[in-house]
């Protein structure tokens, strides 16, 4: 009972004195403690009270909080003293200066540019603690996930503060392995090549394709993706992307998980228009796909491209054009239907691109396919970042719309993220046409921002020295032309085989355009100083009339059509290409020459088993009374017909032995490539192949004096592709089954080296 009369009474004291310090006490003083470079009217201006209005707890509590959410002060404590209310504050310290001690891989101005605390602002553990978060994102994008950051404040006078940052960076975390689960159709190599992600390798130290990055996980996905749809799986879908760390944080092992599904093949293709107005009759014009022919996601793409332009061009702006793919399993068929809905007017008010600070703005706009105050149409708008995506210069693309003030408007936001587009090579190898060969180019992909491409390389070999610098220009006069020109000097020795060397030095100016997605055009202008030097005594005549200085001024063309699914590594499709150059404008060489390839792949039963066709030809013609030189002529190797040694068919002096080249040939190939029944990793193929063709025609060639023979020569064997940790390794063996006695034999060939 005596317990509950003092709980009672203590009670109401407690509810006595909060109506006392509710009712009673009005402020009518202030008293400030501890600020020395905060002013009072500064703190006045946070509490949460004027002078003469009665106090309460809730105002004090808000006023404490107020004042803690400045990140001016580390305690605030706040009393009352009859009328006046009193202040007290630790002010946090000032920021003198901000070092990085440890950070070896990062330099201290990308650190300081991501943090919130800076000389002569006010320290705030909050900041602090973010500041801290915001370095260590920063190492683990660049791979190091392993990395430790302990801050370390050293206090001077007039509470100020030198802030240090001790890193420790640790190691790279980079990708030890990559997995591939699910894929039946294509091998492991296929699909690391259609990635940006790489598995570590010693000799890419350059390269930071093998250090872990969760963005390029994502957009690895989006890139087998689209690579699995462009092979006609029109369903498959990467249904798991993981990444695991290590127990001591210096690798991951990443994993895709694939569902192929089933190889599809296009069919009926048809058409939807939702708009009255608008008949679909001069749309099949338009479309380029082909029932039957295998389905390709980057095809069906470009269609529904050419039919939005087609449309906008005609009066439709505000069109959106959908492909609806139907897949039947049973028939193997993908059924397209392009839907054409009227979408609602808008239009491109601004756009917007934002973290650029390297690339120029022009060179992003330039790929957009749309402008402010054009219609709004996503189709465009998808396709510019696809565009975007292609340049390289970027790790990561954003593409947003934001509203503006005008119903009928919107700004379209472009956040990029910049990669590195500088890149140093080194190659070295050997090949029997040139012996052991060190090479080293220098590239820029992205020179001064403005998407122009450098390069500077050189070679050295045994038989052959090189140096050239090239510039390109990819939007010359802000056309869709790629505008450049190369510069080179050469020199061959060609003892072993005539008996002589030539040295080249000259220039070449040219520009190139796309008349079609898959048809390209070029146009160049050369001229270049040819030497024939160093003949031996014993060379033959022919040679010896031909030591001296050439001038040789020609334009030239090249048409190309390419129809291949991969250019670095094709297992599908067609490639036709045709040069032309005519010497003659100046300088002392009269010539016309015209050279054809066309190749054709076709995959038997996967990619893995590939058949290639190759046919290749060639006529050079002098005119004006001019003869075709040796430094100009066409010579036939194991380049063309394994089997044969360099310059190993064609005319030949019958006395010296020495060739002399020739003015017509013709080659053809067929090649089947294979897997090795080795585990993929190991990255060996084999192959069996055939090679034919025949070089012959000389100018003032005197029949008594020289071998030649118009008859086919041809040769078969086996071959080996290793894809090694020190580059790709080609080796064959031709056994000449097809030749003259004249002719030079040479079976085995090889050629490898390695870039990093």
């Amino acid at each position: 009972m005596k317990l509950l009369k003092s709980v009672i009474i203590s009670a109401i004291i407690a509810l006595y004195s909060i109506n006392a310090f509710a009712d009673s006490y009005n402020i009518k003083n202030i008293d400030y403690h501890g600020n020395s470079r905060i002013n009072n009217d500064t703190i006045y201006a946070y509490l949460n009270f004027a002078y003469g209005e009665p106090m309460t707890q809730e105002k004090l509590d808000a006023s404490v909080k107020a004042l803690f959410d400045t990140g001016f002060f580390s305690d605030v404590k706040i009393s009352i003293s009859g009328t006046t209310l009193i202040v007290n504050v630790t002010e946090n310290p000032l920021v003198n200066k901000i070092g990085f001690d440890g950070n070896t891989n990062i330099e201290d101005k990308d650190l300081v540019k991501e943090l919130s605390l800076r000389p002569n602002t006010v320290f705030s553990p909050y900041k602090l603690h973010s500041d801290i978060n915001r370095i260590n994102t920063i190492y683990q994008k660049s791979g190091r996930y392993s990395a430790s950051i302990q801050p370390k404040m050293i206090k001077l006078d007039q509470n100020r503060i030198n802030l240090v940052y001790e890193i420790n960076e640790g190691t790279e975390a980079v990708i030890r392995k990559i997995n591939f689960i699910g894929n039946n159709r294509f091998s492991d190599s296929d699909l690391s090549e259609a990635i940006i992600s790489k598995e570590y390798r010693f000799y890419r130290f350059f390269s930071s394709a093998d250090v872990f990055d969760p963005d390029k996980l994502e957009y690895d996905s989006e890139m087998l993706r689209r690579f699995y749809q462009n092979q006609g799986f029109a369903n498959a879908n990467i249904t798991t992307s993981s990444a695991e760390l290590s127990a001591k944080k210096d690798a991951f092992l990443v994993t895709f998980v694939i569902d192929e599904d089933k190889l599809y093949y296009f069919g009926e293709i048809s058409f939807e228009s939702n708009i009255k107005s608008l008949t679909t009759d001069t749309l099949k014009s338009i479309v380029t796909l082909v029932p039957g022919r295998k389905f390709n996601r980057e095809f069906l793409d470009s269609n529904v491209d050419a039919i939005t332009t087609h449309l906008g061009n005609h009066g439709y702006p505000f069109v959106d054009v959908e492909p609806i793919v139907t897949t039947n399993p049973d028939t193997s068929l993908a059924d397209v239907k392009f839907i054409i809905k009227e979408s609602y007017k808008v239009y491109v008010n601004k756009i917007n691109i934002k973290n650029n600070t390297r690339t120029l703005d022009k060179v992003i706009r330039r790929e957009f396919r749309i402008a402010e105050g054009d219609p709004y149409n996503i189709s465009k708008i998808q396709r510019s970042k696809q565009r975007i995506e292609n340049l390289g210069f970027f790790s990561k693309i954003d593409l947003k719309n934001k509203r503006t003030d005008d119903q009928d408007k919107l700004d379209l936001e472009v956040e990029v993220e910049e990669t590195s587009t500088g890149s140093i090579n080194f190659a070295g190898g050997y090949n029997t046409a040139t012996g052991v060969l060190g090479q080293i180019t220098l590239s820029e992909d992205n020179f001064l921002g403005k998407g122009q491409q450098v390069q500077i390389g050189t070679t050295l070999a045994q038989k052959e020295q090189n140096i050239d610098f090239s510039f390109t220009e990819p939007y010359f006069m802000d056309k869709e032309i790629a505008a450049g020109f190369d510069i080179f000097s050469s020199k061959r020795n060609y003892e072993s085989l005539s008996s002589f060397q030539s040295e080249n030095v000259g220039f070449t100016i040219r520009a190139g355009y796309e008349l079609t997605e898959h048809l390209t055009h070029g146009l160049r202008y050369s001229l270049k100083k040819e030497r024939v030097t160093d003949v031996s005594s014993t060379a033959s005549r022919y040679v010896k009339a031909q030591q001296g200085n050439h001038i040789v001024s020609l334009v030239g063309h090249t048409m190309i059509e390419d129809r291949l699914d991969n250019k670095q590594n094709p297992s599908e499709g067609f490639l036709l290409k045709l040069e032309q150059d005519f010497a003659g404008l100046g300088g002392n060489t009269r010539y016309v020459s015209t050279r054809g390839t066309a190749a054709y792949f076709l995959p038997v039963y996967s990619k893995d088993y590939t058949l290639k066709l190759v046919a290749r030809g060639g006529h050079i013609q002098g005119y004006g009374g001019k003869k075709i030189s040796i430094n100009d002529a066409f010579y036939v190797g194991p380049d063309y017909i394994r089997g044969f040694d360099i310059a190993g068919i064609g005319p030949r002096d019958k006395a010296t032995n020495d060739a002399l080249g020739g003015k017509s040939y013709y080659t053809g190939t067929a090649e089947f490539i294979m897997p090795s029944g080795l585990p993929n990793e190991v990255g060996l193929k084999i192959g069996a192949f055939t090679d034919m063709g025949s070089l012959f025609g000389i100018d003032n060639a005197n029949s008594q004096d020289i071998y030649h023979s118009k008859k086919i020569r041809a040769s078969g064997g086996l071959m080996l592709i290793w894809k090694s940790p020190l580059g790709t390794v080609n080796l064959s063996y031709g056994i000449p089954y097809r030749r003259e006695k004249f002719d030079d034999a040479k079976r085995l060939n090889i050629d490898f080296g390695t870039k990093f």
